[in-house]
């Protein structure tokens, strides 16, 4: 296996070549509808509740990163080095917030959670392009950007 570059935003400064573990899990600082999601998702990954809650978060493809990285209001946008063999999971963030979606027009978000869990990519006519997200365990930096 090898490794892979994929972008972060953080509020933290890190140097170049600090490795990042995960600090905690997030659960807590999410919306309502957002845990009802989540714990959708943890119920149906194997092991959901240490991957969604024992893992880094960032966006496989620099394109999304960048344009998402104003909407975080996160002052530090990270290239990352991730080894393959510490991705613990990937998935189209379109389909967490289909599922968000359905919660809050209240309808079942289990066809959404399905798709995310089983990395099924959204619908481009719906959802434009599919923004996907990556779960690790640690990565070293390799590039600051802010």
């Amino acid at each position: 296996m090898g490794t892979k570059v994929v972008f972060r935003y953080d509020k933290n400064f890190y140097k170049e070549g600090e490795i990042l573990v995960p600090k905690r899990d997030s659960f807590g600082m999410l919306t309502d509808i957002e845990k009802v999601v989540e714990t959708a998702i943890r119920a149906r990954l194997h092991d959901g509740q240490s991957i969604r809650g024992e893992s880094l978060f960032a966006w496989e493809s620099e394109a999304v990163g960048k344009r998402m990285w104003p909407l975080s209001k996160k002052p530090y946008l990270y290239e990352l080095e991730v080894d393959e063999a510490d991705i613990r999971f990937r998935g189209d963030l379109n389909q967490y917030n289909n599922a968000k979606d359905a919660v809050a027009n209240e309808r079942s978000p289990d066809e959404f959670v399905a798709a995310y869990c089983d990395g099924k990519p959204s619908d481009p006519a719906v959802n434009g392009s599919p923004r996907i997200e990556l779960l690790f365990s640690k990565a070293k930096v390799l590039k600051r950007h802010g």
